[in-house]
């Protein structure tokens, strides 16, 4: 496939997705310097290598002082594994055993007859973990390897880790490892099978992830094995032989039998007896039962899900480099790792090498398999040693698994930086006021802003959720930092009471759980909240204080007073369920991170105001936004059958700046310097050269106007929502999120035009053909004016069906009203292109180097000292320019 036809076919403005979700990716998008695909580029073939990428682009202000230094850290034993794999699969999966290789088998045929068909990501996690069991010797150098750095970061245990996105389908893999070791294990002639087991213990990060993970035993209703078909008729009776023990990782927290109180303990002084149980008493009085055989095949298998929170902690409690957030992590993986490690010391996972590994590995599932610490402080790779197989969150936009998150990456200010995407930086006061004090109350700019463009984006994504049926409402999230200011954004949104009785509503309807009355009524709390308050970790004693449990108890109380104490949790872990308690939540406000156990696929939006000390917690808190509304809307062009339709979703306040993903800022060790002077005397003969501060293209004065009687009726249907501050994914439609609807309409027509010009000068088979000549060698800011004044007499035309500029700015065949428009246009004339009044403005001061009377295609001039003005034209969209705009400032008037 040529270029051009490749150009033609994917357009990374508006086609993030490039791959089925049923096969290995087979192109990828290259990405610049900020992270975006590039434009005018076809995608790359073959599948992306894993590195550590950063999933969204960079901020179009800080993204310009960035080095192109080609510093992506490539995952080199994962591309080995990978290779080896797909070897291996090509191969026909040799090396297995017949009950093996029948449940991969299963899982790759595409059969009319089968529930649903796994996705790829999943499979090559399952055939990873099969390949390193059953088909790597131990003398395989990429096995050898990955269990040699296992050892050295766990204190001997082997692990294995499948590094899978949010979204990918974690919960159905280790539904197909727990099958695949059951069924070899019931059929094993073998007494003691040192490979396969029946009995498997899941650790989780909480109640919330425990409940969900039900599925995973074979009896229980809508069990993951029936509900996604993935064992073979022939083989489900054998299942049944499988025990699935699912513990949340509070639960191994050493006990003191005596219960004592701090103060019972601080009496008895230094002489107390310490009681507390041992390591292994603990684990005997959690899983016990599981310990034991009775009939069981195989040693213990241990599956972690969320396994970024178990890992070693780094020595040196008082280390002054250590976040918060390192350690709180610390605190929680000390208990977890300390759990696996006397399962390991107990002989439970099988005999001990003589390197201090076990017989039966450790299952290790994540989206975020990182070094909290080192993320935090960029040293080295943070990605956990022992990670095997990698479906990242890059491969999974690319596959159309997930939604494309968009962030800010430029805005209207003179400031450095986006304001949008630092919300809690940017925002001088770190301390909310609330309403409950002073009912007047307002948040401080910009987050107020920035929280009324996230609600006014909501309103349009429920409009066409209605639109399309779907049975429970959007969801925004927003994060913050403390319980003061959750309360404070909570009383903001929501609604709250004053000291005085009185019940105040929320600033967004939509969002209040304050009913109006009618008149001479008074106001009440609904029983059916639209917004909950909750915590990160409501599972967690230690994070639970007695005054944030007490907010819990006063919103369930609001719901009803029969309502128990733990209804909150039910509420949230039900959102976007029909018929459950949590279906009509429409925004969900969280202290510190909403980070994981929660799989709602309704959420769009999210809003974070806290401090983020990594790149691992920025993914984590975005991860609640990526699960796709559907996994059944595929594309309809010709060719494109096979793709999913892309989702979106914004996310504001979340930097993701952190690591040296794709780039570090810090380059190689310069070269030794050389100094470089005049030799004496010779003064005189010295060349002065200007100092060149920017380049500028003349161009040469096309123009045209629109000729009412050629318009052709056209009727562009609001069939996608339309946003002020730049929002961008790494692939796909960039969008303006404003939180005025005036400003945003304004900006949308800009922005058209601004494209219509870019594609009228792209040159190529991309660009917009004009009816007579040839516009390439003209300047865009030169074309802007009459294009503005042609798009502006085309929408007000009669014969053209379009609410306003902002709806064709979002709609997918906007190339083909373009071209209509075009089509529309006299190009007879040299009329003027004047942008509209106070639009535009062009530098003064400025020396130019084309003679006057040369030819239409003008030479560049330098410029020796800066203008006191600047030429201010519309921004162009990345994905539908090839060169750069000279060095105009570029931005929505």
């Amino acid at each position: 496939m040529s270029d051009a036809a490749a150009a033609l076919e994917f357009d990374p403005a508006v086609d993030p997705i490039l791959c089925s979700p049923y096969d290995e990716p087979d192109l990828h998008w290259d990405l610049d310097q900020a992270g975006r695909a590039i434009a005018g580029r076809s995608p790359a073939p073959g599948r992306r290598r894993s590195a550590l990428l950063r999933p969204v682009p960079d901020d179009d202000a800080t993204a310009t002082m960035a080095l192109d230094i080609p510093t992506d850290h490539e995952n080199r034993l994962i591309n080995d594994i990978r290779e080896r794999v797909r070897a291996w699969r090509n191969d026909g999966y040799p090396g297995t055993t017949p009950v093996t290789r029948k449940l991969l088998v299963h899982w790759a045929e595409d059969s009319s007859h089968r529930q649903l068909r796994p996705f790829f990501a999943q499979r090559e996690a399952i055939e990873t973990l099969i390949w390193l069991r059953e088909a790597a010797r131990r003398d395989a150098r990429e096995r050898r390897d990955l269990e040699e750095a296992s050892r050295a970061a766990n204190d001997g245990i082997v692990r294995y880790c499948a590094k899978m996105a949010t979204g990918t389908g974690k919960t159905a893999v280790m539904g197909m490892l727990i099958a695949w070791q059951t069924l070899n294990a019931a059929r094993t002639e073998r007494q003691r099978n040192q490979q396969h087991s029946s009995r498997f213990l899941v650790l989780t990060p909480g109640l919330t992830v425990r409940d969900r993970l039900g599925v995973l035993r074979p009896g229980s209703p809508g069990n993951v094995y029936d509900e996604l078909g993935l064992v073979p008729n022939e083989l489900k009776g054998d299942l049944t032989a499988a025990r699935v023990e699912i513990v949340n990782f509070q639960a191994f927290r050493r006990r003191d039998p005596t219960e004592s109180t701090g103060a019972q303990k601080a009496l008895l002084g230094h002489d107390r007896i310490d009681q507390t149980e041992s390591p292994q008493a603990m684990v005997r009085r959690v899983v016990g039962g599981l310990l034991a055989r009775r009939g069981a095949h195989g040693d213990l298998v241990v599956i972690n899900d969320e396994a970024h929170h178990c890992y070693l902690p780094r020595t040196g409690e008082g280390d002054p480099k250590q976040t918060a957030e390192e350690r709180s992590e610390n605190k929680i993986a000390s208990v977890w790792f300390n759990a696996v490690r006397t399962l390991r010391d107990m002989g439970a996972l099988g005999e001990r090498d003589r390197l201090g590994g076990q017989a039966s590995p450790v299952y290790d599932f994540s989206a975020t398999p990182m070094w909290i610490g080192r993320a935090a402080r960029g040293e080295g790779s943070p990605m956990f040693e022992w990670v095997a197989s990698d479906f990242g969150l890059m491969d999974a936009i690319e596959s159309g698994l997930v939604k494309v998150p968009r962030v800010p990456v430029g805005d209207d200010t003179p400031l450095a930086r986006t304001a949008w995407r630092r919300l809690y930086e940017a925002t001088p006061a770190k301390k909310l006021p609330k309403r409950s004090s002073d009912p007047a109350a307002v948040l401080p700019q910009p987050l107020e802003d920035a929280l009324a463009a996230s609600v006014s984006e909501w309103r349009r994504t429920f409009a066409s959720a209605q639109d399309r049926g779907q049975p429970t409402p959007p969801v925004m999230i927003v994060v913050t930092n403390t319980i003061d200011n959750a309360v404070a954004l909570y009383e903001h949104i929501a609604g709250c009471e004053t000291a005085d009785g009185r019940i105040v509503a929320g600033r967004y309807d939509e969002f209040s759980n304050v009913v109006e009355p009618p008149a001479g009524g008074s106001t009440q709390w609904r029983a059916d909240p639209c917004t909950l308050l909750v915590h990160s970790r409501p599972d967690d004693d230690d994070a639970i204080t007695a005054r944030f449990a007490k907010l819990l108890r006063q919103q369930a109380a609001h719901m009803g007073d029969d309502m128990p104490a733990d209804a909150i949790r039910e509420a949230l872990n039900t959102v976007g369920k029909p018929g459950r308690l949590g279906a009509g939540v429409r925004c969900v406000i969280s202290v510190s991170m909403l980070t994981e156990g929660w799989d709602a696929r309704t959420v769009h939006q999210i809003v974070g105001f806290r401090a983020f000390s990594s790149q691992l917690l920025c993914e984590q808190v975005t991860g609640r936004a990526l699960r796709r509304t559907s996994y059944e809307s595929f594309r309809e062009e010709p060719g494109k059958t096979h793709l999913l339709t892309p989702e979106y979703a914004e996310v504001l306040g979340i930097p993701f700046e952190f690591m040296p993903m794709r780039g570090t800022r810090v380059g190689p060790p310069p070269p030794d310097r050389t100094e470089v002077y005049s030799v004496r005397g010779r003064s005189g003969l010295r060349i002065m050269w200007p100092q060149v501060l920017e380049y500028r293209t003349i161009a040469s004065e096309h123009g045209f106007r629109l000729r009412p009687a050629a318009v052709q009726p056209a009727k562009v249907s609001d069939d996608a929502p339309a946003q002020r501050v730049e929002m961008a994914g790494v692939a796909g439609e960039m969008i303006e999120l404003s939180p005025n609807d005036l400003q945003r309409h304004k900006a949308a027509h800009v922005r058209c035009a601004a494209e219509i010009a870019n594609l009228l000068t792209l040159g190529g088979n991309g660009a917009l053909k004009p009816p007579r000549g040839d516009l390439r060698d003209s300047g865009r800011c030169a074309l802007f004016g009459s294009v503005y004044r042609a798009l502006s007499d085309w929408l007000a035309h009669p014969a053209v069906d379009c609410a306003d500029a902002s709806v064709l700015l979002r709609h997918r065949n906007k190339r083909d009203f373009y071209q209509q428009l075009i089509a529309a246009c006299d190009f007879g004339t040299h009329a003027a292109a004047t942008p509209p009044r106070d639009r535009s403005r062009c530098s003064a001061g400025r020396r130019w180097a084309t003679p006057r009377g040369c030819g239409s295609r003008p030479r560049c001039a330098t410029s020796t000292r800066r203008s006191e003005a600047s030429c201010r034209t519309p921004r162009a969209t990345p994905g539908l320019s090839s060169t750069p705009l000279a060095s105009s400032t570029i931005t929505p008037q």
